[in-house]
């Protein structure tokens, strides 16, 4: 058997299949590195996140339930998207606590794992530090994130209900790593405020003025840059502050990014992640000694 620290099924979902090669390829190295094994569901669907539900509820419900038949047994699923995982989690809690609906969708699907835990990305991210850090192993090249002054952005798509979060995980589970990576987490009022995204393409100004509120509360508290476990909020963050002509906006790191970096990967090397930023964060790695 490989000597993996961790293994799971893995989810991609849409978005991260067909896009964000930025937080992807990040991703695929810190696994690498971090010695976890992901093995992707096999005949995966959607998880009907914002499209499924605008038809109906029973939609994503339905959805969700043919996923769980395609997971193994014995495995947790790895969702690195928000918005899946919120899907998943809520079609677990309706299969889990309604008997009709569970068997209806076992009579349709087969049997399924609901046994599975599920994890956003940044909760593995979590959980496999402290396996590191219990068995004393260490990741070689590592390179503490020091002087980096960081905002954690869950963004509104992370506020899960207390029945849907992962069991034994901290709600600050992302603070706790940026710590660990040697970065200084600033505290500021908007972790966790929507930055518009779904209203963004017919509301624009709304965006802008959420987005000012976002960036500008950072900025305040002193952080130097964002980071985020969203893709679309990066995005869309990134893109409202460009269109709102701030002053000074702040560059939008994904997780995956700074975890490659802290891991010993070479920021300089990468110039395929940080040609897809809107703001650029090179200035700010060079200023604190991460550009090499």
């Amino acid at each position: 058997m490989a000597d993996y620290l961790m293994e799971a099924s893995y989810f991609p979902g849409c978005t991260m299949k067909t896009g964000v090669e930025e937080s992807n390829k990040p991703m695929d190295i810190v696994l690498s590195k971090l010695r976890v094994n992901l093995e992707e569901i096999n005949d995966w669907n959607c998880c009907g996140s914002s499209s499924g539900h605008a038809m109906n509820h029973e939609i994503p419900v339905a959805m969700g339930a043919r996923n769980f038949s395609r997971i193994p047994v014995g495995k947790p699923v790895i969702i690195p998207c928000p918005n899946c995982y919120r899907n998943w989690a809520t079609a677990k809690h309706h299969l889990e606590t309604e008997p009709e609906t569970l068997k209806k969708y076992e009579d349709s699907f087969g049997r399924l794992a609901l046994d599975a835990q599920l994890l956003n990305i940044y909760d593995l991210y979590y959980q496999v530090m402290n396996k590191a850090r219990e068995s004393s192993t260490t990741f070689e090249n590592a390179k503490p994130l020091k002087g980096l002054k960081v905002a954690v952005y869950y963004g509104c798509s992370a506020m899960y209900p207390k029945d849907l979060r992962p069991k034994n995980q901290p709600r600050d589970s992302v603070e706790l790593l940026m710590k660990d990576l040697g970065a200084e987490v600033v505290v500021w009022p908007w972790p966790h405020k929507c930055c518009s995204a779904f209203v963004s393409a017919v509301y624009p100004e709304i965006a802008e003025e959420f987005v000012t509120q976002i960036v500008g509360g950072a900025s305040q508290a002193g952080a130097e840059c964002l980071v985020t476990t969203c893709a679309m909020c990066q995005m869309n963050v990134e893109m409202r502050i460009k269109s709102s002509n701030m002053a000074n906006p702040l560059p939008i790191f994904h997780l995956n990014q700074l975890m490659a970096l802290y891991l010993g990967e070479k920021a300089s090397a990468h110039n395929d992640w940080w040609k897809f930023h809107l703001v650029d964060p090179v200035p700010l790695l060079k200023k604190v000694g991460l550009w090499d």
